[in-house]
């Protein structure tokens, strides 16, 4: 009898250096000799949130942002939990997005910003598009409200084209702002927030539409739990983590309102 491949895990959405890398390493093997004893899943984590890894059939969890499950992931993953951070901004299951300029512009609120430059990590992010799409719709705007839009690739990117001045304004989700200000905090020191989105559910861990059925998503996410209560305490201080937390896809309907919103005010692209 040939044993089964492995299946692994994905976990890439806060994980933007090397020290966080480790510190969800260091919480995933934990997870994995709990569980089973590590004889069916990969040791090593794949640090990746593309579509293809999450349609792998291969997959055990991933971890993806809340828009792009709502709209294109649905026949392919389900949510089962979101990791709670303990990080100004998120309320249990929610979090929003800062807000930022540079910390000296002569700009007060999101008004300030029309026919400036917006950067944003990509037209697939809630928390870097929809919840700012959706907070300009709320102003009335004529499209094209912003002057130009900068794609930068990823919340980071976003925060450092605001301090280089090169975007004027972003949307950044609290909890990389916090993990950022962490390891780069003379980067955040040259930005400040105008505002905070609105709540929507957060990052969730999923599974293959295929195996959820058959998995004890509960068993799961008490294990989950127990893991991240024996890692080193200091490794839990470095990921702000509180605790792992059920969802269903219920959760994240509202950031299809937030889209709907958007569009039912004439502003269906962030522009």
């Amino acid at each position: 009898m040939t044993t089964p491949e492995k299946r692994f895990i994905a976990c890439g959405m806060y994980a933007f250096d090397k020290e966080l890398q480790r510190a969800w390493q260091a919480l995933f093997d934990q997870f994995r000799l709990l569980l089973d004893d590590g004889n069916q899943l990969e040791e090593k984590l794949v640090f990746d949130t593309e579509e293809s890894v999450l349609r792998d059939p291969g997959l055990f969890i991933g971890h993806t942002c809340g828009y792009p499950l709502m709209k294109h992931l649905q026949d392919a993953v389900t949510p089962f939990c979101v990791p709670v951070f303990d990080v100004i901004g998120v309320k249990e299951k929610l979090y929003c997005s800062r807000f930022i300029v540079a910390a000296d512009a002569a700009i007060s609120n999101l008004a300030d910003c029309r026919a400036r430059t917006v950067a944003i990590n990509s037209n697939d992010s809630n928390s870097g598009m929809n919840v700012l799409r959706h907070a300009v719709a709320k102003l009335n705007p004529e499209a094209p409200f912003f002057a130009s839009v900068i794609y930068s690739g990823g919340h980071l990117q976003s925060l450092t084209a605001v301090a280089e001045k090169r975007a004027d304004v972003a949307a950044i989700d609290c909890v990389s702002f916090q993990l950022i200000e962490d390891r780069w905090p003379g980067l955040t020191a040259r930005v400040r927030s105008i505002g905070d989105s609105i709540k929507t559910c957060g990052l969730p861990l999923v599974m293959p539409e295929a195996n959820f059925f058959s998995s004890d998503t509960g068993q799961i996410i008490a294990t989950l739990n127990r893991a991240l209560q024996q890692v080193d305490p200091l490794l839990r201080q470095q990921l702000h983590l509180s605790h792992f937390e059920s969802v269903r896809l219920d959760d994240y309907r509202g950031i299809l309102e937030a889209e709907s919103f958007a569009i039912n005010a004439g502003y269906p692209e962030l522009k």
